[in-house]
């Protein structure tokens, strides 16, 4: 809805749709096509976004974080670079911090930049000098969970956290999509230490937080 109503803005040239995944980019696409068919422009690859750039027949690009980047990267002059856009960023976290936002800054000269977010990056968790609001500034508008409660969206829930923010550090601000996928594979979904202290914490802790020992108490 965001990006549809930049494109209204007449001295707008192209709003940019960013997403993080590949996945994502397809998802994002079949949204658009369906409430505007034809309104968007997708691309499998970097060329393929360069090419996009120069198509006057909408005003909306959908790309990921990584195709922009190499665009960025590789070319060093390009008319979009000196017209006025607008770039929103679905799941504004840690992948577009670092890298590709220096190179945003360095080769648009007319821009502005919305990020939308369910985990915004504050000074108390933030694992570097960048924040959420260091970023894309101050806050416009939220809609918290306890909102979506509220309205019925979404059922009440519990949850208890663990700190494993440490042991992902490194791999956060990873921009080559493959290597970022195997990382994650690895270190978030298939190590076997993972997989151990998981399965020993719900051996500790699923009577109890199911109050199973109490009198009447229902999992």
């Amino acid at each position: 809805k965001a990006a549809r109503l930049a494109t209204e803005l007449d001295f707008i040239d192209k709003v940019f749709f960013v997403v993080d995944r590949k996945d994502l980019d397809f998802q994002t696409m079949k949204e658009y096509q369906r409430f505007s068919p034809d309104s968007v422009n997708g691309s499998e690859s970097t060329a393929g976004l360069k090419r996009n750039l120069d198509k006057e027949d909408n005003k909306i690009v959908v790309t990921t974080i990584q195709k922009l980047n190499n665009l960025m990267k590789g070319e060093g002059d390009l008319p979009i670079y000196s017209k006025q856009v607008v770039f929103i960023f679905d799941e504004a976290h840690r992948s577009q911090f670092g890298e590709a936002q220096k190179n945003l800054k360095k080769k648009f000269k007319k821009f502005y930049q919305f990020g939308f977010t369910g985990t915004p990056i504050f000074p108390e968790n933030a694992l570097g000098a960048e924040t959420t609001g260091s970023v894309f500034g101050r806050e416009l508008h939220s809609y918290v969970i306890t909102d979506a409660i509220r309205d019925e969206k979404v059922l009440k829930f519990k949850v208890d956290y663990n700190d494993v923010r440490p042991q992902f550090k490194s791999i956060e601000a990873e921009q080559d999509e493959k290597k970022l996928t195997a990382a994650e594979n690895k270190h978030a979904l298939l190590h076997p230490n993972r997989i151990s202290e998981i399965s020993q914490y719900i051996l500790n802790n699923f009577k109890q937080k199911t109050h199973r020992q109490q009198a009447g108490g229902k999992g």
